[in-house]
């Protein structure tokens, strides 16, 4: 009852392309919830003899950010590009750990159910933060070989993220969830275009997108519970950054890193990139145009695809 208080009038499919993706998507089982994801091998039968990518999101978005560079990315790869529990059109529990662990838990499961042992990354935002916590894992267990990793603008950092107020308040357990449920959609989404370049900000309607699928099915307290990944960056620091190096340098198949910015990001912008540089050995970084913002992927899908693709000529070379 709780949950459809604020639930029972959002309908994500009334967008023809949300609709269209969803229709182009599968659902994967994980620990009994229905897990939402992009395999590009269903429509196209020359993917499985590609490498695969696996696209990581950000928050509060979903998989569906990946449209913009799809169509280049899956003429070279096979795309894997799910929805982590609580996003997007995946299932959304009102009770869950939902942490950084869980996420890769579902990550790892979701992979080894395809057959697919081998894989290269292109994370955003929290996708940034699961996929530190793969590489780490690739240094405890190997059970699976990371080819290579590229970041979009996430807190790599934590000592260098900056976010807002209202992120801060909204993993507040009680405020949180008072917060998310008094406060209009419009102005969640205002809040999201903060992050936007200034030439680069969504229309009404991609806004509009965005938060339905962020409150589709969304239990009361669900911002509040996501949120938890901030403070799991604080405690998790050094294993997360640790890995960022000592994967560069593991005697078998070492794993090239690079980092593509949009420096106008209030949150993990031009200041995140100084703080790479500062913390990464040899670090590989690529800084967008000053009016490019948190999305990169979003606001110029263009270069952030020249850059990732000159990156994997290079380690390809």
């Amino acid at each position: 009852m709780i949950k459809n208080l604020f639930t029972q009038s959002i309908n994500p499919y009334r967008f023809p392309k949300i609709l269209n993706w969803a229709k182009q998507g599968k659902y994967f089982n994980f620990d009994g919830y229905p897990i939402f994801y992009y395999d590009s091998s269903v429509a196209d039968t020359t993917a499985i003899s590609k490498p695969t990518l696996l696209l990581l999101h950000g928050y509060p978005t979903s998989s569906i950010d990946s449209l913009c560079m799809l169509d280049e990315l899956q003429r070279r790869f096979r795309i894997i590009a799910p929805d982590y529990l609580g996003y997007g059109l995946s299932a959304k529990p009102i009770s869950f750990a939902y942490s950084i662990f869980s996420q890769a838990n579902m990550i790892e499961q979701l992979m080894s159910s395809l057959n697919l042992s081998q894989f290269h990354i292109l994370a955003h935002d929290v996708g940034d933060t699961i996929a530190q916590e793969l590489l780490a894992r690739q240094i405890d267990r190997r059970q699976y070989i990371i080819q290579s990793t590229v970041f979009l603008n996430g807190g790599l950092f934590p000592e260098a993220h900056h976010p807002f107020i209202m992120m801060k308040l909204l993993k507040t357990p009680f405020i949180g969830a008072i917060i998310q449920y008094i406060v209009p959609r419009s102005l969640f989404a205002s809040a999201i275009n903060r992050v936007f370049g200034p030439t680069t900000k969504r229309s009404e309607q991609e806004l509009n997108e965005i938060t339905s699928l962020l409150f589709y099915n969304a239990p009361y307290n669900l911002l509040q519970q996501l949120q938890c990944y901030l403070n799991e960056r604080i405690t998790h620091r050094d294993r997360w950054v640790n890995a960022m190096n000592k994967v560069q340098t593991l005697d078998e198949n070492p794993i090239p890193i690079r980092l593509i910015d949009g420096p106008f990001d209030p949150i993990s912008g031009k200041h995140m990139v100084k703080r790479y540089r500062e913390i990464i050995d040899k670090p590989d970084t690529r800084v967008l145009a000053e009016n490019i913002g948190h999305y990169p992927n979003l606001e110029d899908p263009e270069n952030t695809l020249r850059h990732f693709l000159d990156f994997h000529t290079s380690i390809s070379a």
